[in-house]
């Protein structure tokens, strides 16, 4: 009887120690790590953090009565800088997981560290495929995009938009991988890349690599770059009559808030590229849209829908199990579908691809758009599972084989 009793009151004060004594410090702590200054700055740069804080707005900024805490800080685009910015984070100030995070090689000296250090790394804005593959680690998630499903997605519009191929790629990580699954899926869906040309990150004149490119002959141009040098080479196509000549230009990672940027509809029009997200999904894709212009001013695209999606999940599975501890966040993030704003019957699987359909789009003509945020058209659906490379082929070190 005493053996039972103790038992019971033992169960009882485990149901109702409340959750925030197992949240570090009573509190909940994401930094978002991104360019605030530099390529990838979009408006006033602040749309990561905005997108972040609307996440934690809809747990009323607590769970368990522990604070919700968002704090950011600008990497430069220089791992050392993100290096330095992540060690005192986690060791000085108590933070639990790093968000966001643009460029890739910032990212990968970023994860080495907090895969150290056994933290939470939300990736939206990272685009290389080996952080579900050789970097991958426990609690890593790449929850929005990578190059891979970039190369194999539009692949599906080779029929559509011609044979012959050529690919204007940025001299670092993000745009040689993506160049190397564009040639590899490109080739597989009957096309030929015939031609590529590499330029500095940060190059104010395209001229002479657009050039090359149109001297090719190749029936389609693809960029391979991003945030400033993409905005730079569409301009130069436009200015040089390549896309007026019919040759097709496609942007392989566009983003629906660079279009004004590169010169509205009347630039980019006829442009296809895929999407891992846009507003007109469904209404909690356009609720949130709405929310986060209210706040930035302008439209969100999916790079800030993504990480809105991959913070509020985190959030979700630490209500669920009551800590911050990442073991079973992640546990419970892997066991949950993502049903959001920003994906449908979405997963996590356990090399950290979160798993979700991608959509080809076409960029309307100015008389086809009904307004200034009704920028594309749906081409095709393509599932989350032709989309992303499958586990089995990314040689991540924590699955297992079995």
């Amino acid at each position: 009887m005493r053996v039972g009793r103790v038992l019971a009151v033992f169960g009882a004060v485990m149901l109702v120690t409340p959750a925030m004594a197992q949240i570090s410090d009573n509190k909940v702590k994401i930094a978002v790590l991104d360019d605030f200054s530099g390529q990838y700055c979009i408006g006033n740069c602040m749309g990561p953090v905005v997108a972040t804080r609307i996440a934690a707005d809809e747990f009323g900024d607590k769970i368990a009565g522990a604070p919700i805490e968002i704090i950011w800080g600008d990497h430069q685009n220089k791992p050392d800088v993100a290096v330095a910015l992540v060690d005192k984070w986690f060791d000085l100030e108590q933070v639990d997981a790093i968000a966001d995070i643009t460029n890739s090689s910032v990212a990968l000296a970023a994860n080495r560290i907090a895969r150290d250090k056994g933290k939470a790394v939300l990736m939206s804005s990272t685009g290389s495929p080996d952080f579900t593959g050789k970097e991958c680690a426990p609690y890593t998630t790449q929850w929005t995009f990578d190059t891979y499903q970039f190369g194999k997605s539009i692949a599906e519009a080779v029929p559509m938009l011609g044979k012959t191929w050529f690919i204007v790629t940025p001299d670092y990580l993000f745009g040689k991988t993506l160049e190397a699954n564009v040639r590899k899926f490109v080739t597989a869906a009957g096309g030929k890349v015939i031609g590529s040309v590499v330029h500095p990150f940060g190059t104010s004149d395209m001229s002479s690599f657009m050039l090359q490119a149109q001297a090719s002959g190749a029936q389609v141009i693809a960029l391979a770059n991003a945030g400033g040098d993409l905005t730079n080479a569409i301009k130069t196509a436009k200015e040089f009559g390549l896309v007026d000549a019919g040759i097709k230009i496609v942007p392989l990672s566009l983003d629906l808030p660079f279009i004004d940027g590169v010169g509205g509809l009347s630039v980019a029009q006829g442009m296809m590229m895929t999407l891992p997200w846009y507003p007109g999904l469904k209404p909690e894709a356009m609720k949130f849209a709405l929310e986060f212009k209210r706040r930035q001013g302008v439209m969100p695209g999916y790079l800030m829908a993504g990480l809105y999606s991959v913070v509020h999940n985190y959030l979700l599975a630490i209500k669920a199990t009551g800590t911050d501890n990442p073991k079973p966040v992640f546990a419970k993030m892997r066991a949950t579908p993502v049903d959001d704003a920003f994906a449908t019957h979405g997963y996590l699987r356990r090399d950290g691809r979160m798993v979700h359909d991608v959509y080809l789009v076409q960029v309307k003509k100015p008389s086809e758009s009904k307004g200034p945020d009704d920028l594309v058209k749906l081409i095709a659906t393509i599932p989350g599972d032709k989309a992303f490379r499958p586990m089995a082929e990314g040689g991540c070190p924590f699955v297992d084989k079995s």
